[in-house]
């Protein structure tokens, strides 16, 4: 089961500037976690982590400087029909 949690401030994992509202979603049944993540140079990726591994699956390129990526997380979250996803629109 999937489930869409929020960072809290103050976490080690909180992003002042995340593009996905600091939220994450994690998975109960393993070690892995998918959140968004800057990769520096003005891109924005999402990210599969499980321990210290990393794996990133889509890539957004040429952003506009606090552009939002929230409905793309929201439907990666409904695709996996994780607790917490809001409901299609």
């Amino acid at each position: 089961m999937w489930l869409l949690v929020q960072v809290a401030r103050g976490s080690k994992y909180f992003d002042p500037d995340s593009r996905v509202d600091n939220r994450v979603l994690i998975c109960d049944s393993g070690e892995l976690m998918i959140s968004g993540r800057s990769s520096g140079d003005g891109a924005y990726r999402f990210e599969a982590r499980r321990g210290t591994e990393n794996f990133s699956f889509a890539d957004f390129k040429g952003l506009a400087p606090g552009a939002s990526l929230n409905e793309e997380f929201n439907a990666l979250a409904r695709q996996l029909d994780a607790v917490g996803a809001p409901p299609k629109a």
